[in-house]
């Protein structure tokens, strides 16, 4: 059984991220809803970095760790190669927020209720940025570029996972890298 890897298990773990990362954005969210009465659009900006760069880290921590363990079973007990797996969970990933994003759509064209409040909630990495282009929690006054930031941002998860998923299988050391910048 060693010479297999159990891609739906990494799949599934890589989704159990993704909450992972959303549990850690309510507290962002509970702290920017703390500090933007006190420092406005400067806290929607600050916590917006703050809640991509922590998705980023969770998701690439997960990534470097999934592709050294597949590169272990790869090349010690002659597993099938699977150097793109990442991207695979990267997409899968991706699928939650492009749900949330549909039901948003479908609530701004009235055929359910008002899913904004709920949306941002469920969207707690990326409230800040949600908050600038759409500041009430009513559907009908959102920006349309919400709906455009909204269908770029779960990027993060394809880019993060996919890139250090490959880097992990790769064996790379990134603390030579970033240490003596390829010297």
């Amino acid at each position: 059984m060693d010479n297999i890897i159990n891609k739906r298990k990494l799949i599934l773990k890589a989704l159990l991220r993704v909450l992972e990362a959303e549990f850690f954005g309510l507290f962002v969210f509970l702290f920017f809803w703390a500090m933007s009465t006190a420092i406005g659009v400067a806290a929607n900006i600050i916590f917006s970095v703050v809640g991509i760069l922590m998705l980023i880290c969770i998701m690439a921590d997960y990534g470097l760790k999934a592709g050294a363990m597949c590169r272990n079973k790869v090349n010690l007990h002659g597993a099938q190669p699977c150097r793109n797996l990442g991207y695979t969970m990267g997409l899968v990933s991706m699928c939650p927020s492009y749900i949330l994003l549909g039901i948003l759509i479908i609530s701004k064209s009235g055929a359910i209720g008002n899913f904004l409040p709920a949306y941002k909630l469920l969207n707690a990495c990326f409230f800040p940025i949600i908050d600038l282009v759409a500041p009430t929690p009513n559907i009908s006054e959102a920006s349309p570029v919400l709906y455009i930031i909204m269908a770029v941002a779960p990027l993060f998860y394809l880019i993060s996972l996919g890139m250090s998923f490959r880097w992990g299988y790769d064996s790379v050391d990134l603390k030579t890298k970033i240490m003596y910048k390829n010297k």
